[in-house]
């Protein structure tokens, strides 16, 4: 018998890229201001089932073509639902709404951008967000320098989800 460990897939959305924002016409990140916080309006992920552990991001979001500064990035957050069964995170955020605010604990993922001349697309890539049980709503800032685009099908943010099985 070989005992050995192994990644295993999740049992919520699994290692499907799943749309962690709306990109519908009333999409959370379209025209999300540089230094603007959103919290996702696409619904709570449930995790408190599937009670999956880690979770990956990947993002795609596009501005004019601009120059992208050293040190710009994307942060995201992971806003999980309180005890009252109504309020996520620090409660300063409403889902859907994009904010001039910075929630007030740290983020689970900085995503750096590429710092070059004639940036249309952010892209970036984060593994291993530790997950709580529980319900969440992510949060994504804008620290590009500048806006997104008001295209909402241009603004993407994807998650999976996976464990470790320790009898691969």
């Amino acid at each position: 018998m070989a005992n050995k460990t192994a990644w295993a897939a999740g049992n919520g959305a699994g290692l499907t890229w799943t749309t962690a924002f709306k990109t519908s016409a009333t999409a959370d990140l379209a025209s999300l201001p540089t230094g603007d916080t959103v919290l996702s309006n696409n619904g709570a992920i449930t995790n408190g089932t599937a009670l999956d552990q880690y979770m990956d991001i990947s993002v795609r979001c596009q501005i004019a073509s601009n120059t992208i500064a050293a040190g710009a990035n994307l942060a995201l957050w992971l806003y999980a639902l309180l005890d009252d069964g109504s309020t996520y995170g620090d409660g300063q955020l409403t889902a859907g709404t994009q904010a001039a605010k910075t929630p007030t604990f740290p983020p689970c993922a900085v995503i750096p951008l590429v710092a070059a001349a004639s940036q249309t697309l952010l892209i970036g890539f984060y593994q291993g967000i530790i997950l709580p049980p529980g319900s969440f709503l992510l949060a994504m800032q804008n620290n590009s320098g500048f806006n997104f685009t008001s295209t909402a099908a241009q603004q993407n943010c994807f998650y999976r989800t996976y464990n470790i099985n320790l009898n691969a």
